[in-house]
């Protein structure tokens, strides 16, 4: 006899699959850490690195494995302003941005603070002139901070420090409209099926006479902004080192700083990535990174 159940087809853990309304999104939460707490990056591309496990609980301990490796561009950012918020029980209250931290207002407890930053993409491998504003943490004094580094450049490595793994927060590649076999994975119909097979077998009951939305239906596939958690640092540095000799698809030339992550980034090249101190740290393991191979090129970095 045939089992009555079986799991849904797709999660519901993202609702709803809508596109994301910026192409930089919003961080939400920032990790209880001190100095700069997030940073921006463009995804470069990606290849294969040799790394020797070192982890001491690892059936691999001492030997290599290959892994997939996404590449980064990190220019410097600006440090523009300071952005002072009030906590009043509506939620939290800009009292303004000042572009001078000597005319801040006292800050009492009920207070916080933001950095106001720029973006340089013109310093990356790509032809984007214009910049953005973003909002960035900032764990301990940020007025004090403001003073010393008012718009002067903050490099990746003043962000970094002794981070070995990092969130990233991205937008990823979009789709556009698909159907339910794409979107969801629900399986095809049989061959005799009236109409069409790559629909469902049906919308629901007759009552109550709505569509639950629970219901697989066709709709937006990907630009969703998306969080991953404790993505390990393989490897930072600034030069064009890090450049195969056709360069990167899609790119171009790594010019300024980069950060090798271990695994794959969401989003195609050249989309903003925010990396950001981690929110979530765990057991974390790290690598020993041997080389990488891009189309049967043997890096050593």
């Amino acid at each position: 006899m045939t089992k009555d159940h079986k799991p849904r087809r797709g999660s519901l853990q993202f609702v709803p699959r809508k596109r994301a309304s910026r192409i930089l999104p919003r961080v939400r939460n920032w990790a209880d850490a001190e100095g700069l707490l997030g940073f921006v990056g463009y995804k470069v591309g990606s290849f294969t690195a040799i790394l020797e496990v070192t982890d001491k609980h690892s059936r691999l301990v001492g030997k290599e494995k290959s892994t997939h490796a996404t590449v980064l561009e990190v220019p410097p950012l600006l440090l523009r302003a300071v952005r002072v918020y009030l906590r009043t029980p509506y939620g939290s209250k800009v009292v303004g941005d000042f572009s001078n931290p000597d005319k801040i207002p006292e800050l009492t407890s009920s207070h916080f603070t933001r950095l106001i930053m720029e973006t340089q993409p013109a310093l990356a491998g790509f032809p984007q002139k214009k910049g953005g504003l973003v909002e960035v943490g900032f764990g301990g004094d940020a007025v004090e901070f403001a003073k010393t580094n008012l718009n002067k450049p903050v490099k990746f490595s003043d962000f970094l420090s002794s981070q070995t793994f990092l969130d990233t927060t991205a937008v990823t590649t979009g789709h556009g409209l698909q159907g339910v076999i794409k979107r969801y994975g629900v399986p095809l119909l049989p061959a005799k099926t009236e109409k069409s097979r790559r629909k469902i077998g049906s919308l629901g009951t007759w009552t109550p006479k709505r569509t639950d939305w629970r219901v697989a239906m066709a709709g937006q596939v990907g630009y969703h902004a998306r969080t991953e958690y404790n993505k390990e640092v393989l490897l930072s540095g600034s030069g064009s080192g890090v450049n195969p000799k056709k360069g990167w698809p899609h790119y171009g030339l790594v010019k300024t700083d980069y950060v090798i992550l271990k695994g794959s980034v969401a989003g195609p090249a050249k989309r903003p990535i925010w990396l950001r101190k981690t929110t979530r740290p765990g057991r974390q393991t790290t690598h020993q990174v041997k080389h990488f191979i891009y189309e049967n090129e043997v890096k050593k970095i």
